[in-house]
């Protein structure tokens, strides 16, 4: 059976990056009918904290990366990487390194372990995105498995947690490819069957450099609290070194369907938030109403019948601009929240004796109106304008201010139309008074 894993590091956040080779690894393993299992590599204990664990196991949830089968803490197999240096020792392919453990020059019981590289030769990684990569041993350095204090170092433990859970293909970035010969190494010495190996290319900035914060590129907690879906994330993720000609936009079934090792790029690809911003736009689009709603917040899952009608009709124009969840419920909020709304300060320059008294007049004449729509009302607007002698923006900017509070671009016939007509006039009276 196929059998990928992921396995990071709990000593800081789920760095995008991570998150590309953890998806990369779960849709192999579900193209197969395999498994995808999670290692926590937690043998660094003075870096490793509970929340970075939580934060990793959160975030691959939430992106519905969820594993098959116990998390593994590598810690825990501590004795078994014990057990297994002392088998490459015992056998000739590794020894004993004393080392001066003191400032008196005392030689100490204590010594760590090396794996004792050939000199002759070379060791090859048939990797099915880099290909054959060969790597002379002579250029291999004699690499510790047990340091002097006898804890096991990870170029040991990854090869003894990966042969004990039985890891068919190993998918990590390129940054690996020098560990792999010696990886190589010691599962040969042992007569283990290697793994697979798949290294595929880091993602890089716009700039081509490592990819950083200054990117934009930072902890999946940040894109989820942003407001990005985490479908529309996996979609963009998987089109970082991957395609399938020239389709943007996959369903999960279509990812698990289409994705192959083969299709990986042998060069870096480049993070563009830009480009991440549109394809979440394109999701929140093609997103129901209702759930929009409760991403944004759960306590406004249960909205009036009333409010949910006008949401109906000012979010198309919404979606239009948003580029997230929070983007949405800044553009929301003058239809949720209640009466009387807050103007901010900028708005409310808008608002003086004069524009008071336009909209008083505006009021009136709306309070007549029969049909309360989108074109009536634009209709009606542009004969008051024409009556008074006032330009759009004379009772536009100000109408805008009092109805949302803020100087929101969506338009002003759908902004009326959409608080309804009662909503409307209380809340130009609401300013008058």
């Amino acid at each position: 059976m196929i059998t990928t894993r992921f396995a990071p590091s709990p000593t800081g956040f789920l760095h995008i990056g991570g998150v590309r080779t953890a998806l990369f690894n779960w849709l192999y393993a579900k193209k197969n009918s395999g498994k995808f299992l999670l290692r926590i590599e937690d043998t660094d204990r003075e870096r490793s904290s509970k929340e970075a664990i939580k934060k990793i196991i959160d975030g691959l949830n939430w992106l519905g990366l969820e594993n098959d089968g116990e998390i593994v803490y590598q810690h825990k197999n501590e004795e078994r990487h014990i057990e297994v240096a002392h088998i490459l020792l015992e056998a000739g392919f590794a020894y004993r390194d004393w080392e001066l453990e003191n400032d008196y020059g005392d030689l100490e019981k204590n010594h760590a372990i090396r794996f004792k590289t050939p000199k002759e030769g070379e060791t090859i990684i048939n990797d099915k995105v880099q290909g054959d990569v060969e790597i002379k041993n002579k250029e291999i350095e004699d690499f510790v498995l047990l340091r002097s204090n006898g804890t096991p170092t990870y170029m040991l433990s990854v090869v003894v947690d990966d042969y004990d859970m039985n890891v068919t293909d190993i998918i990590r970035g390129d940054d690996h490819l020098t560990n792999a010969a010696k990886q190589k190494l010691i599962y040969d010495s042992l007569k283990w069957k290697c793994p697979t190996f798949t290294h595929i290319p880091l993602i890089h900035g716009q700039d081509g450099s490592k990819l950083s914060k200054r990117h934009g590129a930072l902890g999946i907690e940040f894109y989820k609290e942003e407001g990005y879906l985490p479908e529309a994330l996996i979609n963009y993720l998987l089109r970082l070194g991957w395609s399938h000609g020239d389709q943007e936009i996959f369903s999960l079934e279509e990812m698990i369907k289409y994705f192959s090792i083969e299709k990986i790029r042998k060069s870096p690809s480049k993070f563009d938030i830009d480009k991440l911003n549109d394809i979440n736009s394109i999701y929140l689009k093609n997103t129901p109403i209702e759930t929009l709603i409760s991403k944004i917040d759960s306590s406004h899952s249960n909205l009036s019948e009333k409010k949910f009608k006008s949401l109906s009709i000012v979010m198309p124009e919404i979606l239009k601009r948003c580029k997230n969840i929070k983007d949405i419920e800044k553009n929301i909020n003058f239809i949720i929240n209640e009466r009387p709304i807050k103007i901010d300060n900028e708005a409310n320059k808008l608002i003086n004796d004069v524009s008071l008294n336009s909209l008083e007049k505006l009021s009136k004449i709306l309070k007549k109106l029969d049909k309360w729509d989108a074109n009536e009302i634009e209709h009606t607007i542009k004969n008051f304008l024409k009556d008074e002698g006032l330009n759009f923006k004379d009772i536009g900017l100000p109408l805008r201010a009092v109805l949302v509070g803020f100087l929101s671009p969506i338009g002003i016939n759908t902004i009326i139309e959409s608080l309804g007509k009662d909503e409307v006039l209380a809340r130009i009276e609401d300013i008058i008074k």
